[in-house]
């Protein structure tokens, strides 16, 4: 991630712009989706607007992907299953899993042997 990115509205209105074509969602669309005026993603898109934090929270709940994965332009998001698995390890005791990672690696052992 670039920290000129975080600060730099062209890659801003890029990235949603990039995400929006991506998912087939117009910018009228994501703007009432998200409960704002109809053209608000639009003066995201052309520059007059920048999003607040809040809304830029909101377009990455919206797009099931973290603010990292928004602003780090160099790695593809998460698919929404492995979001979702990262989440559910994480909520598991420590205990659980270490034994999930050993499972995870002897199953590849027995792969890459046969």
């Amino acid at each position: 991630m670039s920290k000129q990115n975080i600060t730099d509205p062209k890659f801003v209105q890029e990235r949603i712009t990039e995400l929006r074509c991506a998912r087939d969602v117009s910018e009228y669309r994501l703007s009432k989706d998200l409960g704002y005026s109809k053209g608000y993603i639009q003066s995201i898109s052309s520059g007059k607007t920048f999003p607040s934090i809040t809304a830029l929270y909101e377009i990455c709940d919206y797009f099931k992907i973290t603010p990292k994965e928004f602003f780090d332009d160099e790695s593809a998001p998460d698919s929404e299953l492995l979001h979702n698995l990262i989440l559910e390890i994480r909520s598991l005791p420590v205990e659980e899993q270490y034994f999930l990672y050993h499972f995870l690696l002897a199953r590849k052992d027995r792969k890459s042997k046969s």
